[in-house]
């Protein structure tokens, strides 16, 4: 499994609130390949929609800027089909301009749940 590292433990990249960040995930055949995620958490309620993705609805197209090759956007509850749509659209968008692959996906509630019962050790409880 790979491990996700604290923005503080990654010395140059942007993190602010809100803000998406890419972050390094070490594949199976030992490569190293970036990622970009967008958290979104328990202040958001609702199906996630687009609206509620940065103050002007634009945080999957700023995810989208990130030099990676990954795209994953992690809600706690239900996303809406127009985030799929989006994340879709700027993922092939990126593939055609960047000439390769471009990988996306989403993280609901249930997947979370699922991830948190699977490994426990690695996710802090408040």
């Amino acid at each position: 499994m790979a491990t996700l590292k604290s923005p503080r433990s990654q010395p140059g990249l942007p993190r602010k609130g809100g803000k998406a960040g890419a972050r390094f995930s070490r594949c199976e055949a030992g490569t190293r390949r970036p990622i970009a995620f967008a958290f979104k958490g328990p202040g958001t309620t609702g199906v996630l929609t687009p609206r509620k993705l940065g103050k002007n609805g634009d945080q999957i197209q700023r995810l989208f800027l990130n030099p990676a090759e990954i795209f994953i956007v992690q809600y706690h509850g239900e996303i809406g089909q127009a985030v799929t749509e989006q994340m879709k659209a700027f993922a092939s968008l990126n593939s055609v301009r960047e000439g390769k692959v471009i990988w996306y996906g989403l993280i609901d509630g249930d997947d979370s749940n699922r991830l948190m019962a699977a490994y426990p050790k690695h996710f802090r409880f408040k």
